[in-house]
């Protein structure tokens, strides 16, 4: 344990300090021209570890938002905190849809109107779950906990909250593939003891090992994926080609004949080196192609910023084409908004214009390409 360092250590909240955080900033927005709900989405087991995910429900028409409520970071320090991270902005109807990008999502109404969300057919659900395991894989695995493992720097708060969403991917691909795994729920079991006892015993050594666990625990999620992929015809790849995706996030470099082992060792040398992009299995890589094939913001950056060649056929386009859909219409709603956070659910690495944050990570992007 000597060798690592640690970093953002939680700080022991209330519950009702969660709440008193949500009433400021309804406080703040609820009068925000367009605004037509808030939304919570989760819920927060543990303040000080546990974040609160905001959603923000607009008419098509809002005008831009004045510049005091543009960002997440302009609310006070401890709202900051407790919130972890910047709140989404959605239109209605794309709201409406919100299942097509996360199916098992719970959301809860904290401010305004209530707003029917489309309940999906049990083959639409499925692909669903498919569609968005194949992202959060793309965004989050093996890198979240990897660099950390091979860096030896480990981010406290954020790695207590990513070991906690790993449940979620275990769900969704034991309902897809209908198989169990003992050993993950074993894991899962120790992450929720580590939560619930971290004020009380800061134990480094176990969150050390938990985040060398996640590691093998995402690689062996990508193996099972790629298998359930190839198995069940749900991409028929006729010819491939390596692929590489640069954007400012999630940059990634799909193989053919993909090894876990060759995969792991590839990325930690590429840490190491400060170069690192995820190297992922072929199998997951026509969905962000079939991403870059429409119109919109997060559909141009895509385009602009992938390159190799695969032929393939999916069996599950058109909710490809809902998911991507969705997140266009997010990002076209917060250039209008002039928001300067986070542009949609999955942006893959495209940033608005507005906002100092953004300006520095476009420009950090255009230094790294």
């Amino acid at each position: 344990m000597s060798k690592f360092s640690f970093f953002n250590l939680p700080v022991r909240y209330s519950k009702k300090n969660d709440n008193d955080a949500i009433n400021r900033i309804i406080k703040k927005y609820s009068n925000t021209n367009g605004l037509i709900a808030i939304y919570d989405w989760g819920n927060p087991s543990i303040p000080g570890i546990s974040d609160i995910d905001l959603i923000f429900i607009f008419r098509q028409n809002a005008k831009p938002l004045s510049f005091l409520r543009r960002s997440f970071y302009f609310l006070d320090s401890k709202t900051r905190y407790l919130l972890r991270h910047p709140f989404m902005f959605i239109d209605r109807d794309s709201f409406k849809n919100v299942k097509y990008v996360y199916p098992l999502t719970e959301l809860n109404l904290i401010y305004g109107n209530e707003i029917a969300i489309k309940n999906l057919f049990k083959s639409d659900s499925y692909y669903a779950k498919i569609s968005l395991l194949n992202d959060i894989i793309i965004r989050h695995y093996p890198r979240d906990f990897l660099e950390q493992a091979v860096n030896k720097n480990i981010n406290v708060r954020d790695t207590l909250l990513r070991l906690n969403s790993l449940k979620y991917s275990i769900k969704i691909l034991e309902e897809i593939t209908r198989e169990s795994n003992k050993k993950w729920h074993d894991t899962l079991l120790k992450i929720i003891k580590i939560r619930e006892n971290w004020f009380n015993k800061n134990d480094f050594e176990l969150l050390i090992s938990l985040n060398n666990d996640a590691v093998k625990m995402t690689m062996d999620i990508i193996q099972k994926f790629r298998t359930f992929l190839i198995k069940n015809k749900i991409i028929n790849i006729t010819y491939k080609d390596i692929v590489q995706y640069n954007g400012i996030k999630n940059k990634s470099i799909f193989v053919k004949e993909w090894d876990k082992g060759y995969a792991l060792n590839k990325m930690s040398k590429a840490i190491k080196n400060k170069k690192f992009h995820s190297i992922l299995p072929i199998e997951l890589a026509p969905q962000l192609i079939e991403y870059s094939k429409y119109d919109g913001l997060i559909s141009n950056y895509i385009r602009n910023n992938i390159n190799g060649d695969v032929d393939y056929r999916l069996k599950h386009e058109k909710i490809i084409e809902k998911r991507i859909n969705v997140l266009n219409k997010q990002a076209e709603l917060a250039s209008k908004l002039k928001h300067s956070d986070f542009a949609a659910f999955f942006d893959f690495g495209y940033r608005n214009k507005s906002g100092i944050n953004n300006f520095i990570l476009n420009l950090l992007g255009s230094y790294r390409n």
